[in-house]
């Protein structure tokens, strides 16, 4: 079976899509025999992450706009290359000539919880409406996630799938005195630190968290940093250490960091926090668990169907709450282990591998069906 991707997140690193797009192709090379991996992408190179395998294989199709790119070039090298499904997050060629399958990783789009100009919000939103209505399976990663899509976007029960993510092997403990050694070495950042990633969009909360942090620091609690793996435009990270005040100066931004980087980090922290108001999944939750790190999340739904029970969960937007939930687990090293515990035998259970075979038996069902 010849199935095409939309690589353009792995070329361009768009952190999340990226992290599922690579996952998912990588699993699906090594559990199915029959299937073949095209990727096609618009401008770069193609990313060595994957690295070479004789059923995967990368396509550069140049156009001069990624609008362009995604109308028209696609659908007619998707021709000649005789693709016998096209698979893409959110929004697949209108003119695919084969059938295509949709990644919602969230219905962010459709809620109006992140500022976007009026033209660009209605060009979104209509462009994954027809995306969702033409293709014959739409993924999701959870069942919050399936609910919004089927709610906002009016898409039938029968068209929607949900196929959780998983954690990657890479994410495990790393010894804490190692990781915190190699953090300080390279990062300069010393002491006790709480941790948070992939932080650069409003709904993230950065500034409701550098708020918990100053309060933490206003009652004393032993903690010295406040981290931000990722990158970051200026007027976000000034918003950021406004919140912070007086200890603006113990906020650090790494900028982005490779992937191998993250299993250090996570492990070297006290506490990962993630405060989103929103999230489809919430795969950084996982991720800190996987590495032995306790979590204070915001409590969103699709965040509290996976981790209600494993994480202290709080009302996203009540700095106050995070702070004193923050401060429980840094000053509490029962409370820290046991969620230490249960985190890593419920990030064990979620696996890619998973992700792929589920995905694999959608791909067979509609590609078979037109056989």
């Amino acid at each position: 079976m010849r199935v095409g991707y939309d690589a353009r997140p792995i070329v361009y690193r768009w952190t999340g899509m990226r992290t599922y797009t690579l996952n998912l192709v990588r699993e699906l090379l090594r559990i199915a025999p029959e299937f073949e991996a095209w990727l096609y992408f618009h401008k770069g190179e193609p990313d060595s992450a994957l690295g070479k395998h004789p059923r995967l294989r990368w396509r550069a199709v140049r156009a001069l706009t990624g609008w362009w790119w995604t109308f028209f070039q696609v659908p007619s090298v998707l021709r000649r290359d005789r693709v016998q499904l096209f698979h893409a997050d959110y929004i697949v060629p209108p003119l695919a000539p084969c059938p295509t399958i949709v990644t919602m990783h969230d219905a962010i789009s459709a809620m109006f919880i992140e500022p976007a100009d009026l033209k660009t919000r209605l060009l979104t939103n209509a462009l994954t409406l027809l995306s969702l209505h033409r293709s014959v399976g739409v993924l999701v990663p959870s069942e919050s996630a399936r609910r919004d899509v089927q709610r906002l976007f009016k898409v039938p029960a029968r068209k929607i799938f949900v196929t959780p993510y998983g954690v990657s092997d890479m994410f495990r403990p790393v010894p804490k005195d190692l990781a915190e050694k190699r953090v300080a070495e390279r990062f300069g950042i010393k002491g006790r630190f709480i941790l948070t990633v992939n932080f650069f969009r409003p709904r993230k909360n950065a500034p409701v968290l550098a708020a918990a942090f100053r309060e933490l620091k206003r009652r004393r609690v032993p903690v010295d940093r406040l981290v931000f793996v990722g990158a970051a435009p200026e007027p976000l990270r000034l918003t950021i250490l406004n919140a912070a005040r007086e200890h603006a100066k113990d906020v650090v931004f790494t900028g982005y960091l490779p992937d191998e980087w993250l299993p250090t980090f996570y492990s070297a922290a006290e506490v990962f926090a993630f405060p989103s108001r929103y999230e489809g999944f919430g795969l950084p939750v996982l991720e800190a668990m996987a590495c032995g790190t306790p979590v204070v999340a915001g409590d969103a739904p699709a965040v509290n169907e996976i981790v209600k029970g494993v994480a202290l969960l709080v009302p996203p937007n009540d700095w106050l709450a995070l702070a004193d939930a923050l401060e429980q687990v840094l000053t509490d090293e029962g409370l820290a282990e046991d969620l230490r515990r249960k985190g890593l035998t419920l990030a064990a259970s979620f696996t890619w591998e998973r992700t792929a075979s589920l995905t694999w038996q959608v791909y067979r069902r509609f590609v078979e069906s037109l056989t």
